[in-house]
């Protein structure tokens, strides 16, 4: 799966110290990561933003980092956490932080819009450590302000970007179980890569676990990482291994990468996660082309579907696809209702063939029209992560008026 011509995908890896950004299009073979220095490999861009003392001009990446040690420029870091929490920062005045976390986006986003700017954006995908409901408002307002739409925008966590890169890739990686080791200086955390082929999709989840820190003596490491990479390969075939983090670099790894390698490949680098963020953009656009759906704590497990008649035809119509954000579900739509005032939800599970069918009672709706009614819909996700439905009476117009009844059910 690629994009087409007129696909753009842009995918960011959120961090409270650092900032990665990637784009993915039609000529580019993979997602490509960006660097503020052309020609280097410098991905992990500091949340950070300078603003040069004598021309008031505003810098970040590796330049503002060598103006602020140089002493020419007002230097504000880990933007992020401090916009969270709505903190004020006093450069050469003071500023709201989410104000100069917005300017640090900004010119992050020069290096990978495309020459139509946000508009011509297929999907701009955010990927976070944590998925929280706070997070989501506050990433969805954010983008906003970015000149992004609602439809354009989709928010996820580290697991779900591996899941999208690994998927992405070809097959034979991961036949088996995909793991992926994480070190950033706070210790190992591990991530596993588990697929169900017996559902048509296939179902992937993606475990994590702590496994704890290593000592500071390479040879001391190296061995405490080799009895964590035996305790976690125990009792399990695993095709591909991914090391990702600044904890991996340098000559140090010498029995844990020996046991590693063996009868499997494995994989060294750092943007795993805004490459993944690129890929997940494409599978959501393309999802009914997908071989995988993906399920974690905040994702729909089930198709939540109308059965509905178009002539002669009659078809399930998708409102809810299993594998959908929870946090970003918001659809509406307007349907004819035929006979009784009844209307039927099938809620199916990817991996059972038959749904189940709630039938919710519309008390008092009064049919018009040939026993017909105009009803408005709207599925969406309340603050508890539950889904919604709420259905309002529209009526025939002026002649034949709604009562602007409304009802409201709690589905999933």
């Amino acid at each position: 799966m690629r994009p087409t011509k007129k696909e753009w995908y842009i995918g960011i890896e959120a961090g409270r110290q650092w900032t990665q950004i990637s784009c993915y299009h039609a000529g580019t073979p993979e997602p490509e990561t960006k660097s503020t220095l052309a020609g280097t490999e410098l991905y992990q861009i500091p949340t950070a933003i300078c603003k040069r003392k004598q021309s008031g001009q505003w810098c970040f990446g590796e330049e503002g980092r060598r103006l602020a040690e140089a002493g020419e420029g007002y230097y504000a870091a880990d933007l992020l956490k401090r916009a969270f929490q709505k903190e004020t920062v006093t450069l050469d005045r003071e500023y709201a932080a989410e104000e100069l976390l917005g300017v640090f986006f900004r010119k992050l986003l020069r290096l990978a819009l495309p020459a139509g700017g946000t508009e011509a954006v297929t999907k701009c995908v955010f990927s976070l450590e944590e998925v929280s409901q706070e997070a989501v408002a506050f990433f969805r307002q954010f983008a906003e302000k970015l000149g992004f739409t609602e439809e354009q925008v989709q928010i996820q966590d580290h697991r779900e970007s591996f899941y999208a890169y690994v998927v992405s890739q070809g097959q034979s990686l991961w036949k088996q179980q995909v793991l992926l080791f994480e070190e950033e200086g706070k210790g190992v955390y591990c991530r596993l890569f588990s697929c169900n082929r017996k559902t048509n999709p296939m179902i992937v989840e993606v475990s994590e676990a702590f496994l704890g820190k290593l000592a500071g003596d390479d040879r001391q490491r190296d061995g405490e990482f080799t009895n964590m990479v035996k305790s976690v390969l125990a009792g399990r075939i695993v095709s591909a291994v991914y090391l990702i983090g600044s904890g991996f670099e340098g000559d140090w790894m010498n029995t844990s990468l020996q046991l590693i390698c063996r009868n499997r490949r494995a994989f060294q680098g750092k943007n795993l996660y805004t490459r993944g963020a690129c890929y997940a953009g494409m599978l959501k656009v393309h999802q009914e082309d997908a071989q995988t759906v993906y399920f974690c704590d905040y994702k729909v497990r089930q198709n939540i579907m109308l059965r509905a008649v178009k002539g002669d035809v009659e078809f399930f119509y998708p409102v809810v696809e299993a594998g959908s954000n929870r946090h970003q579900i918001d659809k509406k739509l307007r349907i004819l209702l035929e006979g009784e005032p009844v209307l039927e939800i099938w809620v199916q599970e990817p991996k059972n063939k038959e749904a189940r069918i709630e039938s919710l009672e519309l008390t008092g709706l009064v049919l018009m029209e040939q026993e017909r009614s105009r009803l408005s819909l709207h599925f969406f996700c309340g603050n508890d992560g539950k889904i919604f439905l709420k259905v309002q009476d529209l009526g025939w117009g002026s002649m034949h008026p709604g009562r602007g009844q409304e009802w409201s059910f709690e589905l999933l």
